[in-house]
Parts: structure tokens; C-alpha cells; sequence
């Protein structure tokens, strides 16, 4: 009965899901519909970047849909769960078929729903990112088109060509540099449409309309009546600017969105799953484009591997906590460059090629008010995770400076009792 009620419950999120955004005037409805499906210990707003660029291309918003799953719940039926969300695609938009987009995990989950023969027929062409190889192409008698893309700069998935697909081999890419870059949309596009893809898209002067979704941390189940505000951001304090750009809540399935949002200016994020709850504090550089898919995570409730994993963050007044979350690229050893006021955590310890951190959580693990840089916590026990012992003291006014490639933010620091600090480089 459990997983009976579990799997209706995320088809039920996914049947009545909005779209990404509403539809452009002047977009090219023609194209198919395309679906995209994250990996593990992902979100939606894995694709921001493919989204960002199909919408350039012509494709209209509504037809481009992030499917969110929880991979650590086994117990629950995502290959029903995925197949109400394309029907309810194909029902919004006149659509006779999808193209589906699967990145690691995402493309293992988009394979096992392709090898059931009805749902076979709604999918026109599949494409697997960074993914387990198979051993023919996709479909229960291999006949669907499929692209199986991998680099070998992944250290994830080893990946290799599949007997009767498209393999392409994109050097010196990370795994998650699979999902993000501008090389493997090219890619994918060129794939699905036959023809090149237009020039990447340039930077927004204008007014922006921002939106995404606030769901639990590794859980990806939305969370309703969130509160959101957003704040601007001054670049040498990191102290905000005025009051709240930004008052909003999130609907029945976690989705919020703004209007009017200035582009190119940092902002700071604040999502609260209730009222009392620990708030979370994203810290941006400033949005270039139009963005449907900025996600703000929250603390899933007790009792779940995640909760037990965060469990270990202080909630003391004398320190702060925070997270620097790498969206389109791990940060490597030897090829990238983290520097937290000055400290390095681009390091072997910290960054090894093999380990593929986008996340870092930064606070003093013992409470002795000393930086020990030394992994901390559970992180260590998942790829992508990496818990670091650093003193971030609040008491102290100058702010945090945060350097990823050169790319730069600083951050206000704020006690853990009064959230817990996200700063986002995308």
C-alpha cells in the first residue's frame, strides 16, 4: 500500500506540474516537446543552461519540462511516474511525441521507461548524457533513435559507445559539465533537429521574470506555501540593498516566480518551508537571462538519509554555516581554482578528480572556533559532497569573499541559528 500511495503521489505532482514558463510570442511551436531527467542527487535545475539555450533556438517555454524524481527512494514507481508527466505534456501542447533527455542516473531511469512498448511510441528520439552504457539502442527492440553522449574527463560513469546509437565522445568534460556545457547542447540539438543550432544567446539588458521551484534537499518533493524573498546585493559588502525586491510563496507543487527582476546585479534568496522553519540564505552573482529553473532547496523533514546527513550542521549562534554550490561544473583538483578569503579548497584533499564536488559545506565541525580544514561530516560518504572544517565567525563584520575561476562573490556572514548560507556559482 506504501509504495502504491508513493508512486500515485509523484505521478500526481508530475500530472498537474506547470510548465517552465508560459509560451513566447514568436516561438517555433513545430518543435517536439523535450523532456529532461536529472541524475542523482539532482534537480531540475540541472538543464538551466540547455533550457536557457533551446529558448534561444526558438523553442517555446512550455514545451521544455524538467521531470524531478527523488533518486534515493527505491521504493517508488518512476517510470509510471515519468510516463504521466509526458502524457500530460503531450495533452498541454497537441503533441504526438517528446524527445527525452536522461543525464546519469536520469539516462539509466529514461532507458528502463523506453523498454516498455506503449511508452516507447510517445518518445521520438532519446538522448542519454553521462550515463551507463547499454547494450543496443534504446526501445524494446532497439529501433529508437538514440544519442549516447560521455567524455573522458567524467570520472562518474565511465562511459562507451552502444551498438546501434549515435556515440559521440566529448573530451575533457566533467560529469556535470555533460548536462551544462554549450559543446554537448550543440550536440544533442543537432541530433534531434537535423540542423545546426543558432549562435549561443546573448545577455538580457532588460527586466527579467524569474522563477523555479523550492523543493526538499536531495528529495526533490516540492514544498508548498514556502515563503520567498529576494533581496539585491551590494558587490563589496555583501549587506543588502533596501528592502525585499521580492515577496512571493510558492504554489501547490513548490513553484514560485517574479516579475520585473533587474539583470547582472547579485541577489540574496530566501526560502522558508514554513514560517518557523530554518530559513536558507542562496547568494547569486546576478541573473544574465530569463530563468525558469532556480531552485531553492529546504532541510527535508526527520528520518529520511538526507536529514541524517544534514543533522550534523550547527544551529549555533557562534558560527556560521555555509554551502558553495558549483551548478554547472565540479570543482577539480588541478584544473579549478576555490578560494574561501584567501583558502584554497580546490585541493586533492578536498577536490579530487575522482570525487566530482559541486558542494561544499564549510563550518567547524568540532566547535573549537578553528579552521582545521579537515572533511567533516558524512559528505565524504557520497559523490558530489564534501564537508570541510572552517570557522566562518559571525561576530565579525567584514564579509566572506568567494572566489570560483575568478568569478567572485562576497558574502555577509550570518549566525547558523538564523539559517544556513547557500552561495551559487552557475
Amino acid at each position: 500500500m506504501r509504495r502504491f500511495l508513493i508512486g500515485f503521489l509523484t505521478g500526481f505532482w508530475a500530472l498537474v506540474v506547470a510548465p517552465l514558463s508560459a509560451q513566447s510570442s514568436g516561438c517555433d511551436t513545430t518543435f517536439r516537446p523535450v523532456v529532461f531527467v536529472h541524475g542523482f542527487l539532482a534537480s531540475g535545475d540541472t538543464w538551466a543552461n540547455f533550457v536557457r539555450d533551446f529558448q534561444a533556438a526558438g523553442y517555446c517555454p512550455d514545451r521544455l519540462y524538467a521531470f524531478d524524481w527523488n533518486t534515493l527512494d527505491r521504493s517508488v514507481d518512476h517510470n509510471s511516474a515519468l510516463g504521466v508527466a509526458i502524457e500530460s505534456l503531450l495533452a498541454r501542447t497537441g503533441a504526438k511525441q517528446v524527445d527525452l533527455i536522461g543525464h546519469s542516473a536520469g539516462g539509466g531511469l529514461g532507458y528502463l521507461y523506453l523498454t516498455d512498448s506503449v511508452r516507447a511510441t510517445k518518445v521520438a528520439r532519446f538522448v542519454q548524457i553521462g550515463s551507463m552504457s547499454q547494450g543496443r539502442s534504446a526501445g524494446p527492440n532497439a529501433e529508437l533513435p538514440t544519442l549516447n553522449l560521455w567524455s573522458d574527463g567524467d570520472r562518474v560513469v565511465t562511459g562507451k559507445e552502444i551498438p546501434g546509437a549515435v556515440n559521440v565522445m566529448l573530451p575533457g568534460l566533467d560529469h556535470y559539465q555533460c548536462a551544462t556545457s554549450r559543446t554537448v547542447f550543440e550536440t544533442v540539438f543537432r541530433f534531434l533537429n537535423g540542423t545546426e543550432a543558432p549562435v549561443a544567446v546573448q545577455k538580457t539588458s532588460g527586466p527579467l521574470r524569474i522563477g523555479g521551484r523550492a523543493v526538499f534537499f536531495g528529495e526533490n518533493i516540492p514544498v508548498a506555501g514556502a515563503g520567498v524573498e529576494m533581496y539585491y546585493v551590494d558587490t563589496r559588502t555583501g549587506a543588502r540593498i533596501g528592502n525585499a525586491a521580492v515577496v512571493t510563496e510558492t504554489d501547490a507543487q513548490g513553484y514560485w516566480s517574479a516579475e520585473g527582476v533587474r539583470p547582472h546585479v547579485p541577489v540574496e534568496l530566501v526560502v522558508r518551508a514554513t514560517p518557523d522553519a530554518r530559513p536558507i540564505h542562496y547568494y547569486r552573482e546576478g541573473f544574465s537571462h530569463p530563468n525558469s529553473l532556480v531552485y531553492l532547496r529546504t532541510l527535508p523533514k526527520p528520518g529520511s538519509v538526507v536529514s541524517l546527513m544534514l543533522a550534523a550542521l550547527p544551529k549555533a549562534p557562534e558560527q556560521s554555516v555555509v554551502n558553495v554550490f558549483s551548478a554547472d561544473q565540479a570543482v577539480v583538483h588541478g584544473r579549478d581554482t576555490l578560494l574561501v578569503d584567501g583558502i584554497p579548497l580546490s585541493t586533492d584533499k578536498f577536490a579530487p578528480a575522482e570525487k566530482t564536488v559541486i558542494s561544499f559545506f564549510l563550518y567547524d565541525g568540532n566547535n573549537n572556533k578553528k579552521s582545521e580544514l579537515a572533511p567533516v561530516g558524512m559528505f565524504g560518504r557520497f559523490p558530489f559532497l564534501m564537508g570541510v572544517d572552517m570557522f566562518l565567525n559571525p561576530k565579525k563584520s567584514k564579509p566572506v569573499t568567494f572566489l570560483l575561476n575568478g568569478r567572485k562573490q562576497v558574502v555577509r556572514k550570518i549566525p547558523a541559528s538564523e539559517g544556513i548560507q547557500v552561495v551559487v556559482f552557475d
